[in-house]
């Protein structure tokens, strides 16, 4: 192993001391270690830990719940909560342009919120408790999906249905020539002005069909096959997520799709090599927010 100084980018000019576990670069007199600009920088845990954590958030088709890690990994919860964090920030993909057909459609990510108590002042004859919002009214998390036809996902948190969160979410995702699908959401609209853009009214029940102009095959299933599979893993796995993280969880759960055919070992590998200069420090992690 020859050693390089992040801070100066001298290579094979440090000396390893041995007392304090670091190098020291010769030139710029700083140090450093072998974790430095990685999430596993300034790290309490053992390498080998980490890449357990790795392996079971990479390989487990939706996910691993924090709980389920401190666990298997014999740390504390914080430890796994934290650890997890770091390495679901080390899977967000870099900014991908999506091209030819994608599918675009939004969800609602968390758990559903439990069943509100009768009033007590509501009627005797009331006895049915008053249903929890949906759709608009509810105080869930949103997300906007975009979906390659035969190709990757991406997520992103939005803060509304509205036409600015959503062409401000898409901005610099799509290629020039990408074709969009969409439902019937008048959101999508101004879409149309600058490229193909086909829909399908799911209110008048259809789902599928063929645009005679363009010759496509106008549906958003396999997006939306994406949403139920990441609400499996919120419902099933992590039961409830914060706006503030959400994020994070969208993207580990598009990491994995996009790789279905890659090898375990390969996922590994492939984060570990890309996670560099994604730090994630508790702090940040931690910070009160309004959301």
């Amino acid at each position: 192993m020859v050693p390089c100084a992040p801070q100066c980018g001298l290579v094979g000019r440090a000396w390893w001391i041995s007392s304090k576990k670091f190098w020291c670069c010769s030139s710029c007199n700083e140090h450093f270690s072998v974790t430095a600009g990685t999430p596993m920088h300034r790290t309490h845990l053992s390498l080998l830990t980490w890449a357990q954590a790795i392996y079971r958030i990479v390989a487990f088709s939706k996910g691993n719940s924090d709980s389920k890690l401190s666990e298997m990994l014999g740390i504390s919860y914080p430890s796994a909560w934290y650890l997890g964090h770091r390495v679901r920030a080390m899977m967000a993909e870099a900014n991908p342009l999506l091209a030819g057909v994608v599918e675009l459609d939004e969800m609602y990510a968390g758990a559903p919120s439990r069943k509100r108590a009768k009033s007590s002042r509501a009627s005797e004859e009331c006895q049915t408790p008053p249903a929890n919002p949906k759709g608009r009214g509810t105080k869930r998390s949103l997300l906007r999906i975009a979906a390659e036809r035969g190709g990757k996902v991406a997520a992103r948190v939005i803060p509304t249905h509205g036409k600015a969160p959503i062409a401000e979410a898409l901005e610099g995702k799509l290629a020039p020539d990408a074709v969009v699908m969409t439902d019937g959401r008048p959101a999508y609209k101004p879409l149309g002005t600058e490229r193909t853009h086909l829909y399908v009214i799911h209110s008048d029940r259809e789902y599928a069909r063929i645009d005679a102009a363009t010759g496509h095959r106008g549906h958003v299933n396999r997006v939306e096959s994406f949403n139920s599979f990441l609400r499996r893993a919120v419902l099933g796995v992590w039961h409830q997520i914060r706006a503030k993280h959400l994020g994070r969880y969208a993207a580990e759960t598009a990491f994995r799709w996009n790789r279905k055919t890659q090898s375990t070992v390969a996922r590994m590998a492939e984060r570990v090599r890309d996670g560099e200069g994604r730090l994630l420090c508790y702090v940040l992690l931690t910070a009160k927010t309004t959301a």
